[in-house]
């Protein structure tokens, strides 16, 4: 079965004042190897977390539908520096140097660029503080860089040490050293930790804001002075803020908002407000049975896709991943259809068809989406399936396959029930079994005139799909095997089915079934003899490998009755050996007293070597 995205239960609708938005999970995953676990610092783009691991000196790209790694990127960096970021043309920067606590200023490489367009990593140098040997300090994460590194673009440093906000431009790729500046802030304290970030963005009135943020602290929203040499800054409260690192500025809808962690710390909730907001617009809760590891992350950050939908992405180091889209506008309409197998069931030409899947009716009432299929026969086995959306595999429920166990042949109706807001389905299976095909036993091989065959034999006649009856002629002037007598015999098994091809073996096997025998150096086919004192005895019947009868010619009533598996043979005309003989038996075979070749395992009256005897 193909695996299908795997999709997480929630939806929040809310109203702001000038704008209707509508928040809606659409991938989320926990599953990611515990190899892992070494993941801090990571992104949303392009559809794919972007994360570093801080051991095995990497970046990972994870696909949010699995968690699964697509792809890596060396960095080599295998210190304690998760740091990551990426610019506003999507160049991926990494810190790289394994220095700690890390202070920027070695003339070495402390960053790679891995550019947008591919190729191959490019190594930044630069000694970030040698004018500024007070502000030397650890720095764990990066915010995202403004422009294009590979053209112009703008790094904004702070960290732990820093009295300002550290400028690091960037040229075609390369640090620009000459113009590496420290720009004050004017109306709010700093605070700096390890853990501050300054993302800069477009705000709804078009001027480029600055929004830094320190888990410890009130964020701040900034802008650039009339000399361009330090920012005009503001705080801002967030209704709920937590004390964990994540949060970002999205422009969306003609409105300043942030993305930001709430309470509890260390868990996955976060919210989405206005500055100085007293109430979030959204807020999602702490997952039940969350178990946070203590990092003091919980990344947020968006992209807009258009003018009436942004993707937020959240990623929880080292393994939670999750994205929502937010929309203007109400509620994207959607259709749903219920796809599966057996296709027929579902009024489809192939199985799992979502093109071809027949669509859900909303009832109004219920607000639940509901099917019903017409009556369809159906086979014993299973009945599966899945919600679809818009016709896709893009969006499906439930996680796993609904599997409805079919325990016999009959006529069903399926109902489907699909809750669009929690995104649980349920389903009921309702019909009336078929009554049981009618048992067919066919004789096989040398019987009234026939030869082996595996598309030929003679139908046994019953009343009661039990006991199966057949007056018989044994004759075959082809073969003769004697090896007790003069008398000619026959061969015979039996089966419950008849193939289309004379000579498909493999496909007659499972319904074959004839004597319980064994092989010997003698009978190496292991085929059993009927002898005269065997007449009107139940001889035993098996579809394990059983084997073939050899009956002498004549006239036989053939009797099977499969709940006991037994054949009893009645023939007056048997000319055969009066009883078993032991003299006629090979001195080195062991068989029971119906004159059956048994093994060494077998227990009962054996004889052997021609002498009875008792085999425990």
């Amino acid at each position: 079965m193909k695996k299908f995205l795997l999709l997480a239960a929630f939806f929040a609708a809310f109203t702001m004042s000038a704008q209707d938005f509508t928040l809606t999970e659409v991938t989320s995953t926990n599953n990611v190897p515990t190899d892992r676990m070494n993941n801090r610092q990571g992104f949303g783009m392009d559809g794919k977390f972007i994360v570093m691991d801080k051991v095995l000196g990497q970046i990972n790209f994870y696909n949010p539908e699995d968690g699964y790694v697509e792809n890596t990127l060396a960095t080599g960096a295998t210190a304690s520096w998760p740091a990551i970021t990426r610019d506003e043309a999507g160049n991926i920067i990494a810190r790289v140097d394994n220095s700690w606590p890390g202070s920027f200023m070695a003339d070495t490489v402390i960053m790679k660029i891995f550019p947008a367009g591919g190729g191959g990593a490019i190594d930044v140098e630069g000694n970030l503080f040698a004018d500024f040997t007070s502000e030397n300090g650890r720095c764990d994460f990066f915010g995202f860089v403004e422009g294009n590194v590979m053209e112009e673009g703008i790094m904004w440093l702070v960290t732990s040490n820093s009295t300002g906000i550290l400028k690091v431009p960037f040229v075609e790729g390369e640090i620009d050293g000459d113009h590496i500046a420290l720009f004050p802030l004017d109306g709010a304290s700093l605070s700096p930790t390890s853990s501050t970030v300054v993302n800069p963005y477009i705000a709804a009135d078009g001027t480029k804001h600055y929004m830094l943020w320190t888990r410890n602290a009130q964020p701040i929203d900034m802008v650039l002075n009339e000399d361009e040499d330090g920012f005009v800054a503001t705080t801002f409260t967030l209704p709920n803020k937590g004390a964990t690192n994540g949060c970002f500025p999205l422009t969306f809808g003609g409105k300043d908002l942030v993305i930001y962690v709430t309470n509890p710390n260390y868990g996955n909730a976060w919210a989405i407000a206005e500055k100085n907001a007293e109430e979030p617009i959204a807020f999602i809760p702490e997952e039940a049975g969350f178990l946070t590891n203590g990092f003091q992350c919980n990344w947020l950050n968006a992209e807009v896709v258009n003018e009436n939908k942004a993707l937020i992405y959240q990623y929880f180091p080292g393994n939670f991943f999750k994205t929502y889209e937010l929309t203007i506008g109400g509620a994207e309409e959607h259709t749903y259809a219920v796809c599966g197998t057996p296709a027929a069931l579902f009024g489809m030409e192939n199985d799992w068809d979502p093109v071809d899947a027949p669509e859900m009716t909303l009832n109004e009432e219920t607000g639940l989406y509901e099917w019903t299929s017409a009556e369809t026969e159906l086979a014993s086995g299973n009945v599966e399936f899945k919600v679809v959306q818009d016709h896709a595999w893009d969006v499906c429920f439930p996680e796993n396959n609904y599997v409805i166990p079919v325990e016999a042949a009959g006529n069903y109706t399926l109902t489907v029930t699909y809750n669009p807001e929690t995104n649980e389905v349920n389903a009921t299976l309702e019909g009336t079994p078929l009554p049981p095909e009618p048992t067919k036993v066919y004789i096989i091989g040398e019987v009234n005139g026939l030869s082996w065959a595996t598309n030929v034999g003679v139908e046994m006649e019953t009343e009661d799909n039990v006991i199966f009856t057949k007056d018989v002629v044994l004759n075959d002037d082809t073969r003769t095997v004697d090896p007790i007598g003069d008398n000619e015999y026959c061969f015979f098994s039996f089966a419950t089915k008849l193939m289309e091809a004379a000579d498909d073996w493999n496909g007659l096997a499972p319904y074959r079934f004839g004597a319980v025998s064994e092989a010997t150096a003698d009978n190496p086919n292991g085929d059993f003899r009927f002898y005269k004192n065997m007449m009107g005895q139940p001889l035993a019947l098996t579809f394990d490998n059983g084997k073939a009868f050899q009956v002498e010619e004549g006239t036989y009533t053939l009797t099977v009755d499969m709940d006991q598996m037994t054949l009893t043979i009645v023939g007056e005309s048997f000319t055969g050996v009066e009883n078993l003989n032991v003299n006629n038996i090979a001195k080195s075979g062991r068989y029971n007293l119906l004159g059956q070749p048994v093994n060494e395992n077998y227990k009962g009256i054996v004889i052997e070597n021609g002498v009875k005897k008792i085999q425990k």
